[in-house]
């Protein structure tokens, strides 16, 4: 029903360290496992294949601003890779939906960064763009008035939440929790110290196996 459909934005910006370039964030950025490590509550994730997530790039409804950058090297020849997807796999404590959260995340990379579409469980639908920008000490709704000396970019998270009218306090909610912590980690990660995020997070490949890597992963909260 209509009338039960509800969501909100929200726009979180946090500035960069001087001295980190713009193509140098925007590359980590767009480095997936990287950024999905940046999630505090991960507990595995894995990329579906190929086939599946870009056999029809128009099917999935990105919207018309956002521009692909296609990954290299696709396996069909045709071209590299427009979107990828992900199944992620959460332990998030919260007393009204399950702990354990399975969502579907479809990745976009684009000029200033990547756009992340978050399906999860009781119709939450959330997109985001992560993007690199310079820093408008103009712009009165810029939270960060304290810039640190030098810094000219900032790390900006534009959300966009789609869901039951009875769950967007309690999303909202969440993301403002957690969105602290999701940026320095992904900060982190671009100054090359691994984003640090859930540690003993499990890496799988597209057909499930194990894949050996112990993924340092934004998933629920993050996006």
């Amino acid at each position: 029903m209509s009338f039960l459909q509800g969501g909100f934005t929200l726009c979180n910006k946090t500035p960069l360290p001087a001295g980190l370039t713009k193509p140098a964030a925007i590359a980590a950025l767009q480095n997936h496992d990287q950024f999905l490590s940046a999630d505090p509550h991960l507990t595995s994730y894995k990329r579906l294949s190929e086939p599946e997530a870009s056999a029809d790039y128009d099917s999935y409804q990105v919207p018309s601003s956002i521009v692909p950058i296609p990954k290299p090297g696709s396996a069909d020849g045709k071209g590299g890779e427009k979107i990828r997807v992900y199944e992620v796999h959460d332990h998030v404590p919260n007393p009204v939906w399950s702990s354990d959260v399975t969502s579907v995340e479809e990745f976009v990379d684009c000029a200033d960064g990547v756009w992340v579409r978050v399906r999860s469980p009781m119709g939450i639908v959330l997109e985001t763009t992560w993007f690199v920008c310079e820093i408008d000490p103009k712009d009165k709704k810029n939270k960060n008035k304290d810039l640190p000396e030098g810094a000219t970019l900032e790390l900006v998270q534009t959300c966009e939440c789609r869901c039951n009218r009875l769950l967007a306090t309690l999303c909202k909610g969440q993301i403002d929790k957690g969105w602290p912590e999701v940026h320095e980690k992904i900060i982190k990660g671009m100054m090359g110290g691994g984003a640090g995020g859930n540690a003993g997070a499990i890496v799988t490949d597209g057909g499930g196996a194990a894949a050996g890597v112990a993924a340092p992963a934004t998933a629920t909260v993050a996006a």
